[in-house]
């Protein structure tokens, strides 16, 4: 899959427009169809390369009958929880689906909350909107995660959809500012003092490229 220069940049819509087409049953049958083959009753051990062989499968099978996001949004997210791990077919179909079903719910709560998000004209004021809606989302995406180690590249995401929802371009500067915000976060998330400093870099980033954008200032 062909990326943009910025990662996760311009995604958000295709996001958005494909979360109604989240379907358990519809998945279900179709890891039941693929696991029971390789997990026969009575299986008692898989080596590694072919516990990694139906870790691969089960992703390509999500990525081709989840929809757009899976693909754009949790492909690579939640890890573990959707690689077949124990000996039972069904076990593991539980197991994913769970994972998938949080995973469909950050991304439905985002979505209610980014539409909610209303940016004022005035530069200051547009500032500190996008600062408490960067401290917002950052606290949806510790709840989502249980603020765990692997918290961060998820919030990364989340925050640069925030910031394609609201029109705001991610260049290299904005990314930037992202990346120094959450840097000293890669394993847990912030307190709300250090997301509120985090919130403010990454929002005043974003509100001053938009401002160059529209005067035409490279």
């Amino acid at each position: 899959m062909s990326r943009k220069k910025h990662g996760d940049e311009n995604t958000w819509a295709l996001i958005r427009e494909s979360l109604d087409d989240f379907r358990p049953a519809h998945l279900a049958a179709r890891l039941r169809q693929y696991l029971a083959p390789h997990l026969p009753t009575g299986t008692r051990h898989l080596d590694e390369r072919t516990r990694r062989t139906l870790h691969e499968g089960v992703d390509a099978l999500l990525a081709e009958h989840a929809g757009a996001w899976y693909t754009h949004g949790f492909h690579g997210l939640f890890p573990r929880q959707d690689e077949p791990s124990g000996l039972d077919v069904e076990g593991n179909i539980e197991r994913i689906l769970s994972a998938l079903g949080v995973a469909h719910e950050w991304l439905c709560t985002l979505d209610t909350y980014f539409r909610s998000v209303a940016l004022p004209p005035d530069e200051e004021d547009r500032a500190a909107v996008l600062s408490d809606a960067v401290r917002r989302v950052i606290a949806l995406t510790a709840e989502a995660t249980g603020g765990a180690e692997a918290w961060h590249p998820y919030a990364h995401r989340a925050l640069g959809w925030l910031l394609e929802s609201q029109g705001l371009r991610r260049t290299e500067r904005v990314e930037q500012a992202l990346r120094e915000a959450l840097a000293d976060f890669t394993r847990t998330a912030p307190s709300s003092e250090q997301a509120r400093r985090a919130a403010d870099l990454i929002a005043l980033a974003a509100v001053k490229e938009d401002r160059s954008r529209r005067e035409g200032v490279s």
